[in-house]
């Protein structure tokens, strides 16, 4: 079997399609998609911070008829600086005044409160807060009225731990909610930007993922031309059972996938500054996993193509499109369409950790077991007494 390893690797590392498709064109990908679409990947060109989601100020009209503890909380809330990037505050003490400055389009959201908020409160009855404005101004409306529910919730949090105490143990501040990944002042000093992943850093796991999908046609080539034409009646009159004849095939592909991976992440690092996380062995058992994995794959679907000629013509069309639902050529979310894509299975785990620092390997120990029962089905196919 080792032999035939030995062999089969010298023969197809000769080959100068697998440096030039499998090793070149994925880093010239990387550059070019990267550098072309970096736009979509949310960073200026100055410090690589995220950039902020929020809107412009907010002309928001507030009448407190509330003359309690809690209406003139809110109405501080809503007028402290910190929310001064996201409410520019007009307060008012005239409901119809305010209606009509949402009809001239002097405000573009009127925030009413109740006369009985406080009194509701400590009687524990419901009365509301309510927010009004145009059809057109609905998701300005809808951001307010989420951020007055979350005030809503930490106030009543700190009234409950409070209780007993001469004065509030807690304080709370609300950032602009608006905002990724930043300081309420837009900065991200001091942030974890591990969160955050360069362009180039996404095309390289990208591509560094279909590389390894790709590795699948060598198996599959070696099942429906090697073992079936010329070459296989070689190997069939070798002293070699057909056993060692297939596992020592499999072992070449996989071992091929390797260095192609490797290489792959090395260059990307070297040349282009692309980022795979800190801890290079959990990209390396990535690496050694997809690649069993896709071989593995490729070897029962060469079983399946000798009897079903369509096959190789169906894996070749839906390999690029698996890549491309998984966002491997364009970063785009196609929502849980994406999870029909192959490539998710490795490029998902590589984002958990390079993004998160979170090593999520559940869907690489599935493929494993996946790949153990493709494997024994395919020896057990071939090996089968009268076939060939």
């Amino acid at each position: 079997m080792w032999t035939l390893f030995a062999t089969s690797m010298k023969r197809k590392l000769k080959n100068p399609t697998i440096i030039v498709n499998y090793i070149l064109l994925p880093l010239l990908l990387i550059v070019i998609l990267g550098n072309a679409l970096s736009s979509v990947f949310d960073k200026n060109e100055e410090g690589g911070a995220a950039v902020p989601a929020s809107l412009s100020q907010m002309h928001t009209v507030v009448v407190n008829d509330d003359k309690g503890k809690l209406g003139t909380e809110i109405v501080a809330f809503l007028t402290s600086e910190d929310n001064k990037a996201l409410f520019d505050v007009t307060v008012e003490t005239d409901a119809n005044k305010a209606e009509q400055m949402i009809e001239d389009g002097d405000a573009e959201q009127y925030i009413y409160i109740p006369a009985d908020l406080t009194s509701g409160y400590e009687s524990k009855k419901e009365s509301n807060v309510t927010v009004y404005g145009e059809d057109s101004n609905i998701d300005k409306v809808n951001i307010t009225s989420l951020l007055l529910s979350t005030f809503g919730d930490g106030y009543l949090a700190m009234d409950v731990s409070s209780t007993g105490n001469q004065k509030e143990l807690y304080t709370h501040v609300y950032s602009n909610l608006l905002t990724t990944n930043g300081s309420k002042d837009g900065s991200t000093e001091g942030k974890d930007d591990s969160s955050n992943i360069t362009a180039l850093s996404y095309y390289g796991v990208t591509m560094l993922v279909l590389i390894l999908v790709y590795g699948l046609a060598n198996t599959m080539n070696f099942v429906q031309e090697e073992y079936s034409e010329a070459l296989g009646d070689r190997y069939l009159v070798s002293p070699l059972s057909r056993t060692s004849l297939i596992l020592g095939q499999l072992l070449t592909g996989c071992a091929i996938s390797i260095v192609q991976g490797i290489i792959i992440v090395l260059c990307a690092q070297w040349f282009f500054d692309v980022s795979y996380g800190n801890n290079m062995m959990v990209v390396f058992f990535i690496i050694v996993a997809g690649s069993i994995f896709f071989n593995a794959l490729g070897l029962i679907l060469g079983v399946i193509a000798r009897r079903v000629k369509a096959i190789d013509s169906v894996v070749t069309l839906l390999i690029p499109v698996m890549t491309f639902i998984g966002g491997g050529f364009i970063k785009i979310d196609l929502g849980g369409l994406r999870n029909m894509s192959i490539n998710e299975l490795y490029q998902q785990p590589l984002f958990d950790y390079i993004q998160q620092g979170v090593i999520n390997l559940a869907p690489v120990y599935s493929s494993l077991v996946a790949a153990l029962g493709f494997i024994l089905i395919s020896v057990y196919s071939l090996t089968r007494k009268g076939v060939r």
